[in-house]
Formats: C-alpha cells, structure tokens, sequence
C-alpha cells in the first residue's frame, strides 16, 4: 500500500546483522529483542515501506528464517526456547502479511491456532499468568487482540470467524472506554497509549486505529469515532505528527520526532479510505 521507500528500505537490508545474529535476530537467537529494531520490527516496518518479499530474495530467507521458530501447534516462539504465546504468534503472521508472503498451509494452522486461543471476552491473552488474581488480568490482553486483528487483515476470512473478529474489535473498544489496565501484562490506556508512534510496533493510538478501521462493525461506534477524532488532532495538513519515534528509527527521514511524516501520512489516508472517504 506504501509508496517505496527505496533508499531506507536498502540501508535496512544491509543492517541485517547489526544485532549479532542473522535477519536482525540476536546473537542468544531472540528475534523479539532488542525492542524497537529486532526481526519481528524490521520485517513489520520494511513491509510498511512498500517492501514486498517476493521482489527481495534477502526478506524472503529472513522470513524462512522466522518459520524455524514456528511449533508443532502451529505457535511461533520468539527464541530458542519452545514459547507459545499468541502475542507472538500474531505479531509474526502479521509481519509475514505486511510483506505480502502468501498464506500457505503452515501459516493457515498457524491462523487457525489463534481462532482456537479466543478469550470468552472475544480478546486473545497470554495463557502464562495465573488465573484468580482479579478480574481485570484475567481478562484478555488488549495489546495481544490488536496483533491478532492486525494479522488477520490478511486473511480471507469466513462469516464465522469475522463474527469472532468482531467480537475483538468490540472489546478494544470496550477497552477506549474503560482504560483499565487489563490481563496478564495489564495493557492500560493512558498518556502513553494516546501518543503518536510510528513504525507499528506496539499498543498505541495510531496502530489502533489504523487497524480497526479495517472492521465495518465499529466504523460507526462512537467510541471509534472519539479514537479517530484523538488522532486527528496530530494530522497537519496531509501528514502526521509522530510523537514517538524508538531511537533506532530517527536517523531516517520518514520517521522523524515532532516532524509531519509523510510515511505515517499513507496509513492516515489509508484509514480514510477503510471508511469510505476519500483517497
């Protein structure tokens, strides 16, 4: 969807053993660390650019790199260890789809096993932490739900499993409303949340709305609207205003601190267009 970024998207390609292992990974094998520059971000971010990897034979074996992470339930760790977090498991299918690799049979199951993972709240949680505590952390995690809905634009999706990607998208909502700090990792929505962040990397207001515009189902909830209308206030002109920008990323143009991104500004235009307006 991005226009090419091609002088960034080559200096990011040729920075890939800057963190001791291969495809961006480090050297103990992790590929979600160092946080803001690991694989699953690069991967994620260089899709974002307009790097497809079917025209990058260098993204295509980072990305048969990742699948050695993938278990035998169709889970991705992040690391040498068998972790099955679906966090995870989103964030890697979702890197995988913002790179435009075909959904094969291994990444179908993969998909699947997320649908079997949803959380009676219609979100998606870590299974790691003990039940009991309160409520609000045995709740789904709002963060790891944006992941899954992220991944899942991807994917042709049936009447059966939009109604229960609805159902997420509704809980976010839910979540806009409430601002409770909710499951295991005690997602809350405040200051740090209604900053503007840019690569797409984790829980926060752009990423938000940017993925839900992707579901009919809220685009007329007026809790999706007062989202949109937060993020607007950082709109000057045609571009966006980013707030945060991980130190990694502000050497580059396109991502600079407190500057109109005009990077940033396709995914603006790209929500207006999710909802039916202009281009």
């Amino acid at each position: 969807m991005a226009q090419g970024w091609k002088k960034e998207i080559d200096d990011l390609l040729g920075r890939e053993a800057e963190n001791g292992g291969p495809h961006w990974s480090r050297t103990d094998g992790d590929i979600h660390a160092p946080a803001g520059f690991c694989t699953i971000d690069v991967l994620t971010a260089l899709g974002g650019m307009g790097a497809r990897a079917d025209a990058h034979s260098q993204l295509q074996t980072a990305l048969d790199f990742v699948r050695t992470f993938r278990n035998d339930d169709g889970s991705f760790s992040y690391n040498k260890r068998k972790t099955h977090l679906p966090c995870m498991t989103a964030r890697i299918l979702a890197a995988f789809g913002w790179l435009h690799a075909p959904i094969d049979e291994e990444l179908e199951a993969s998909y699947q096993h997320l649908i079997d993972l949803q959380w009676g709240d219609g979100g998606w949680r870590c299974a790691t932490a003990k039940l009991g505590k309160s409520a609000a952390t045995d709740a789904s995690n709002p963060g790891t739900t944006l992941f899954v809905l992220d991944a899942f634009r991807f994917r042709k999706n049936n009447a059966s499993v939009q109604k229960s990607l609805n159902r997420a998208a509704l809980f976010l909502l839910d979540h806009w409303e409430s601002r409770l700090p909710l499951g295991p990792c005690e997602f809350g929505l405040g200051s740090r949340f209604l900053k503007v962040e840019y690569p797409f990397r984790r829980y926060t207001l752009f990423y938000y709305v940017f993925v839900l515009a992707h579901y009919k189902c809220v685009h007329k909830d007026k809790r999706f609207l007062a989202a949109l209308d937060e993020l607007a206030t950082h709109v000057q002109g045609e571009e966006i205003i980013l707030d945060v920008v991980h130190k990694a990323w502000r050497e580059y143009t396109p991502f600079a601190k407190d500057k109109p991104s005009a990077l940033a500004a396709q995914y603006w235009k790209e929500i207006a267009r999710q909802m039916g307006g202009p281009a």
